[in-house]
């Protein structure tokens, strides 16, 4: 574990953290509101960062190993993105809080654990018209940190 690494992890857990708090804050009347930029409930956008995670580990555990990015495109993300948000627009805080902490856990240890050689390799990335990106980059940006904080801005902004 480098100090790079470690202090990623740290921001990760800590809008992790302040992602809770949003979803802990929102009052029940507000839990079925539509999330502004998502045009999701905020119980399906809760739900959404916390089982995001599988997907979006296959892309930081490509660029990190120097494997392939996966071949999604957009279309297939909002495409389960949509049917996520319908299946889960009422899923309970309850539930969306334990998803968020039990799925964000082994990713914060996975963050840990880079190696300094690993948060630098970059690989193209798809999703960003193949633009190379690194591990690092990866984890600031939309697909770990600024995902979460940016789904924790839209919960915010309804309650």
């Amino acid at each position: 574990m480098g100090a790079r690494a470690s202090a990623l992890a740290d921001q990760f857990q800590q809008q992790i953290d302040e992602l809770a708090k949003a979803i802990e804050q929102c009052p029940a009347d507000k839990w079925g509101a539509l999330c502004g930029e998502e045009q999701w409930t905020v119980a399906a956008t809760a739900h959404h960062v916390a089982v995001q995670f599988p997907l979006e580990m296959e892309y930081l555990l490509a660029c990190s190993t120097g494997t392939p990015m996966p071949s999604r495109t957009w279309d297939d993300i909002n495409a389960w993105n949509g049917r996520h948000a319908q299946q889960f627009s009422a899923i309970s805080k309850e539930e969306a809080l334990k998803a968020l902490r039990q799925n964000s856990a082994p990713v914060a240890a996975w963050v840990r654990a880079l190696t300094d050689e690993q948060l630098d390799r970059t690989a193209p990335l798809p999703l960003a018209d193949g633009a190379n990106v690194s591990t690092e980059q990866l984890v600031l940006g939309g697909v770990l940190i600024d995902h979460a904080r940016a789904h924790a801005a839209s919960i915010r902004a309804v309650t």
